[in-house]
């Protein structure tokens, strides 16, 4: 009776000395259902499950710190590597991006040629995107390493298409424009093609407004809106590209028809009237063929034009 008294405490000593209770069932994407360790960590094995039910479990420093441990204690084994590209993936669901990419970053230099490289630099596109809502900059940063590592690879084109989409949002337009035409010359038979047809011209439209009348810009800009539309018929930006046109129409008559208002106050009637004629003639249905009808109307009246 004596010797039993003292072994129960010893025995509950032991229990509760064993790495903490996780007994339950959780879901990982790399190994599917698994219950948590509920032994105490011994093996490499037993120590990576452990830091992916922490990482499950969104306790995210915890679960970086057991990673961190697996690389320390055999950096060549089967777990090291995997474990470094999860140091990254904890960093990101914890929202710290800049520590997320330098994980990235480091499984991509530790481990040269590695099959998981598209893998990673997928995570890394992921990494990009998160950021494009709230730091541009430092997302132009993450597609342009992509496209560094593996120019020809399936992520480049997504990678540069989203580059100019930063800049465009930036309001740097002219930055936009070179990124889009960077994309058409390095992947003119890529899926985005048609994106990227109709956001040049409606880049060179914005960048038109921030230089307040660049004319050149907008014909340049309708010109490319009108290939768009001739390419595709049916596509999704179709009705805008329609309306963009218009607008523009109508930006270029009220201008060749203020070009003949300033030669009809040089009192030079005759070019007057060939810009008029002109605004009648090519920019019909608007407001300044109007115009510029009721302006030759007059010059015929008093003679000043045949």
């Amino acid at each position: 009776m004596r010797k039993l008294k003292y072994t129960l405490p010893i025995l509950f000593i032991v229990y509760a000395m064993a790495t903490p209770s996780y007994a339950k069932w959780i879901w990982n994407k790399e190994t599917g259902w698994m219950v948590t360790p509920s032994t105490a960590v011994t093996t490499l094995e037993q120590r990576y499950k452990y830091a992916l039910s922490l990482l499950v479990e969104q306790k995210y420093i915890n679960a970086i710190k057991e990673f961190e441990t697996i690389i320390k204690t055999d950096p060549r084994s089967e777990y090291a590597e995997v474990s470094q590209i999860n140091i990254g993936w904890a960093y990101f669901l914890n929202g710290d991006y800049k520590r997320a990419l330098n994980a990235y970053e480091k499984a991509l230099q530790r481990y040269p040629g590695t099959k998981r490289t598209m893998e990673i630099l997928e995570r890394e596109y992921q990494l990009g995107i998160a950021q494009m809502d709230t730091n541009e900059e430092a997302a132009i940063s993450v597609f342009e390493k992509i496209i560094e590592k593996h120019h020809l690879g399936p992520l480049a084109p997504d990678a540069q298409v989203k580059i100019a989409d930063c800049y465009f949002k930036r309001e740097q337009y002219e930055e936009a424009l070179d990124a889009y035409e960077k994309f058409l010359e390095n992947y003119p038979k890529n899926e985005w093609i048609p994106y990227v047809q109709y956001q040049i011209p409606l880049t060179k439209v914005y960048h038109e407004k921030q230089q307040e009348r660049n004319y050149g810009l907008l014909i340049s800009a309708r010109e490319g809106l009108e290939e768009y539309l001739v390419s595709n018929p049916n596509g999704v930006h179709t009705e805008d590209a329609k309306k963009m046109i218009e607008e523009i129409r109508i930006i270029e008559a009220e201008r060749e028809f203020n070009i003949g208002e300033f030669y009809l106050r040089r009192k030079t009637p005759a070019a007057a009237a060939m810009y008029f004629e002109y605004v009648k003639t090519d920019f019909p249905g608007t407001i300044w063929a109007e115009r510029a009808n009721e302006r030759i109307e007059f010059l015929r009246m008093i003679e000043a034009i045949k």
